[in-house]
């Protein structure tokens, strides 16, 4: 058994050797736990026992921290059983343990490090239970997997077991020296924290004034004088007609690439809605009439305003007569 098991640990051991570049620390909280093999000391085979006993398996689960680039600390609590063989039942241990893990290196893909560490381990046998000391050092290496920072490790420990054997009759104090090879996770806890901004750089030159922004369009608004509305109506006159042949089409042959609105207007009488309708049904009248003498539809809008943008005064005839009026709005670009 004490070949096998050496070759074991050997095999272990060199699995971990290596060597890798430092990166970025990272200092969050994490969970650990594994599973593994406990490798029990031969001498645990006490005389006139009749033992037989052989490894067993082995798990831990713990916290820990980077403190810096370095080390991190880590509380572990852990436990493991020998088989005794021959019917003698097992001897079952667990405990907790204090830990420093000393890296060599922090490259995410391949870390490997030393670690050291103390505490106490629980032994129980039917009928038995003592409490000893114990004193842990091996190496191990973690794999980065995700960008989370979820890490795969393992561990090879030699334990020093300080173990009270007068609590078995007939058996001196004795320190037994144990080995466990272990396989786990370790998980962050929370977000990583976000990397430092970069630092500015100056530029060799100074950047290029940007240009100026073009100037925005422009509106002019022409009043159609003589396009009117009889009260209650949205039909052109032919005095109407007879204007839009001049004025109006004068207008939009002056401008070729501006767009423009025909916004219609009315009195105050009647409802709000009522006369923001008939506005729409005005000024939509002239738009066709303009479409029809060859000004193009693409760039020709109708828009009613209702009673809301008055130039009189609603109170006399003379004021709403003017209200009942079309202008003609002129968007040229620049």
């Amino acid at each position: 058994m004490n070949t096998n098991k050496h070759l074991l640990i050997a095999t272990g051991l060199a699995a971990l050797v290596g060597t890798a570049a430092a990166d970025e620390l990272d200092r969050r909280w994490y969970l650990s736990a594994g599973i593994g093999y406990a490798f029990a000391d031969d001498d645990r085979e006490l005389p006139g026992t009749g033992w037989d006993i052989d490894g067993g398996p082995a798990a831990f689960a713990g916290i820990g921290k980077a403190i810096n680039d370095w080390l991190n600390l880590e509380l572990n609590l852990k436990g493991n059983r020998y088989d005794l063989g021959g019917g003698n039942d097992d001897w079952k241990q667990y405990g907790a343990t204090f830990d420093g893990l000393f890296f060599f290196n922090r490259n995410p893909k391949w870390a490997p490090y030393a670690v050291l560490g103390a505490g106490e381990m629980h032994s129980t046998k039917p009928g038995k239970n003592w409490n000893t000391p114990i004193v842990e050092a091996g190496l191990g290496v973690m794999h980065v997997v995700n960008d989370s920072g979820d890490t795969l490790r393992a561990e090879v420990r030699h334990r020093w077991d300080f173990t009270d054997l007068d609590r078995l009759p007939g058996n001196d104090d004795k320190t037994f020296d144990d080995w466990t090879l272990m396989v786990g996770v370790t998980i962050p806890l929370g977000k990583r924290a976000a990397p430092a901004a970069p630092v500015a750089v100056a530029a060799a030159e100074p950047a290029p004034t940007p240009a100026p922004p073009p100037p925005p369009p422009v509106t002019t608004t022409q009043v159609l004088d003589g396009v009117k509305f009889c009260f209650d109506c949205d039909w052109l006159s032919n005095e109407a007609k007879a204007i839009l042949d001049g004025d109006a089409m004068a207008i939009v042959k002056a401008h070729p690439n501006a767009s423009f609105e025909i916004a219609g207007h009315t009195d105050a009488i009647g409802s709000e809605q009522y006369n923001l309708r008939l506005s729409q049904r005005r000024a939509e009248a002239v738009r066709d009439y303009l479409v029809q003498k060859g000004a193009d539809p693409s760039r020709m809008t109708a828009v009613g305003y209702g009673e809301s943008q008055p130039v009189a005064d609603n109170a006399t005839a003379a004021g709403r007569a003017q209200n009942r009026r079309v202008e003609l709005r002129v968007t040229e670009k620049p």
